[in-house]
């Protein structure tokens, strides 16, 4: 954290942050770790859930087909295992801000502004969100294509439909990187709003 001479103001390199970030990731790896399964579980089955029906619809009439997209009810158990999942950042993260209330305090005191402590949380959720969404969403893909392709007596056209959804990876991964945002907005707004002074004399 540097402050400017000319403008007096506080200035929070975002290579900082993320420094921040990644050190309380490593300090909590347990819970962090836990947190990044649950990602990984529920962008695993929506990637898998995905790819699967690009490669049933291409094995039932070709890749043109691929527009119907999968029946209501997976789409609601992908849902749920989404909203599962966001719960779960959401405790994961309110108990990171509960053990690092006098850290909050400190760096408070140093200078720091509500919108720096807001980035260090939501740094640390997105980071988890692109860790488990990268885990997951290759994840997912590669189960369903290795599921289709020892079964299928069309393995090329498996082949061929797998790699033609590659980017359902990158939307998985996408979308688990907003969960993990958006699933980090309120405790990181409960921690930016934290009083220094009463941070500090919190006895955890």
């Amino acid at each position: 954290m540097k402050m400017s001479k000319e403008k007096q103001e506080i200035t929070f390199p975002l290579s900082e942050a993320i420094s921040f970030a990644v050190e309380s990731i490593r300090r909590r790896f347990s819970r962090a770790l836990i947190t990044v399964i649950s990602i990984v579980l529920g962008i695993a089955f929506l990637s898998a859930l995905l790819t699967i029906t690009r490669i049933v619809s291409a094995l039932s009439g070709g890749l043109s087909q691929t527009s119907q997209g999968p029946p209501l009810y997976q789409i609601w158990m992908a849902a749920i295992a989404l909203l599962v999942c966001g719960v779960g950042i959401i405790n994961s993260m309110l108990m990171s801000v509960t053990e690092r209330y006098k850290e909050i305090g400190t760096l408070k005191t140093l200078g720091a502004e509500e919108i720096h402590i807001l980035e260090l949380f939501l740094i640390e959720g997105a980071l988890m969100g692109l860790i488990g969404g990268i885990v997951g969403a290759f994840g997912g893909w590669l189960v369903a294509f290795i599921m289709y392709y020892v079964q299928s007596s069309s393995p090329q056209l498996v082949l061929q439909a797998s790699l033609s959804s590659i980017d359902i990876v990158g939307i998985s991964i996408v979308l688990s990187v907003i969960l993990s945002l958006v699933s980090s907005m309120v405790p990181a707004y409960m921690a930016s709003k934290l009083n220094p002074v009463e941070a500090l004399r919190y006895e955890v």
